[in-house]
């Protein structure tokens, strides 16, 4: 028993030698040092916190995006929400937290002290500083001031349209101190671009790039922030492109109903009222500026020229149709096309059964036919394509012609201008 209550007193005096005491901070420490500061010292926030009032109190300042809520490109205005961290060192909150039972922080009221005035320089809306009056600011004993305000910031953002949907757009955040010059304040960037560790992913643009700038040149003390943000071009593809290209096709599919039918001149009419209404979607959503044109809409304005001249060459198709050829000769130069265009349609299918037939005729000839039997089929088979290109040549047959040349020029034009259109807008904004 003896040697149990002797360990036992040993176990208590190594303790109270090794184990630090631990003094806790009470409410009145916190009030007393408060009272020292704003009341016997007469803290004043109206004076720049420095001794010498002729040096700039040196401001460090960085931005936290948290989401991009909405980039209206046709107000050419970006809408984001974020925080600031906002550091700086005032002298004249300095104290020895041994005095004050070791306290070394403060939770002061932002409008209780010295801060920045800093406001969004490029903002669209009303003139409004950061924070809020019921923000708290943290104070250090040595001096160190901490401040997050948060805030929704909408700011100018100039758009370049030039490769919509694919484009890439330059937007920056311009904050300065509004009230001091650089000779009173100077503000410097305390973080590498915008920090996104705390970013929400937006549904239209993604966060290329970022990076942060001090205007040298400028008397204001001002920070830039620049994020480069890129568009998501899924839906203006499956929405706006996607039917533009296929309405562009049926464009062409508009000479492949015969001349002689009533719903020609109607369907291209259709085609044409679609591309115009689709120019007027894609011209809602750009911002109306002439600085820049979007490829996007030279190709609609394209499109609805091709489908204005179809209107036009249906319309004259139909004219001619109604002709008679008794009466009004066919001119050489159509009649020629006709021809050419004859070859080109029958001739290999005509040759090609040939062919076909002289083949069979050579495997049966074996046992039942012979070389003149062959000969004579060749023949024959010449003898009925050419037939079909003397024959009288109506004005219904020149139509057409005009048909099959058409069609293959305007679909070969719509392919080689969509290929070329979308390759410089989706390779010309990286």
């Amino acid at each position: 028993m003896a040697y149990l209550r002797g360990y036992e007193l040993l176990m208590v005096f190594v303790l109270m030698v090794y184990v630090p005491v631990t003094i806790a901070k009470t409410s009145g420490d916190a009030k007393s040092l408060l009272t020292k500061l704003f009341t016997t010292d007469g803290y004043n926030k109206a004076v720049r916190p420095t001794f010498d009032q002729s040096l700039p109190v040196n401001v460090s300042i960085g931005f936290f995006l948290t989401s991009i809520i909405d980039f209206d490109s046709q107000k050419e205005k970006l809408t984001t929400s974020g925080y600031l961290t906002i550091t700086w060192n005032d002298c004249y909150l300095q104290w020895n937290p041994s005095d004050y039972n070791g306290t070394s922080v403060l939770f002061i009221y932002q409008d209780n002290m010295w801060k920045p005035d800093i406001a969004l320089q490029n903002g669209v809306s009303e003139f409004k500083g950061l924070g809020s009056s019921d923000l708290l600011i943290t104070a250090s004993n040595d001096g160190t001031v901490a401040w997050w305000p948060y805030a929704i910031l909408q700011s100018t953002c100039k758009v370049d349209i030039t490769y919509f949907p694919f484009d890439i757009q330059t937007c920056s955040l311009k904050f300065t101190a509004w009230s001091y010059f650089k000779t009173e304040v100077q503000l410097t960037d305390g973080s590498v671009g915008v920090t996104l560790t705390q970013y929400e992913e937006n549904s239209a643009w993604t966060v290329v790039s970022s990076y942060v700038d001090t205007l040298q040149q400028s008397s204001d003390a001002t920070v830039v922030f620049t994020m480069k943000l890129k568009r998501k071009p899924l839906f203006f593809l499956l929405n706006v492109i996607v039917p533009v290209i296929m309405l562009s096709i049926m464009n062409a599919c508009v000479f492949v109903l015969p001349a002689k039918s009533d719903e020609k001149a109607s369907f291209s009419v259709t085609v044409f009222l679609s591309l115009a209404v689709f120019l007027t979607i894609v011209t809602s959503t750009l911002p109306q500026n002439s600085d820049k044109v979007s490829f996007l809409g030279i190709y609609l304005v394209i499109m609805a020229g091709l489908s204005t001249l179809t209107v036009i060459l249906t319309l004259f198709q139909l004219r001619l149709n109604s002709r008679d050829e008794n009466r009004d000769p066919i001119p050489l130069w159509l009649i020629k096309l006709h021809k050419i265009v004859h070859r080109l349609r029958f001739k290999p299918r005509a040759s090609a059964e040939a062919q076909h037939r002289v083949l069979t005729s050579d495997s049966e000839c074996k046992d039942s036919m012979d070389e003149k039997t062959v000969e004579s089929t060749k023949s024959k088979e010449q003898l009925s394509s050419e037939a079909g290109t003397n024959s009288v040549v109506t004005w219904n047959n020149v139509c057409n012609s005009l048909d099959f040349v058409f069609f293959w020029i305007y679909f070969v034009a719509v392919l080689t201008i969509t290929v070329t259109v979308l390759s410089i807008m989706s390779n010309g904004a990286g």
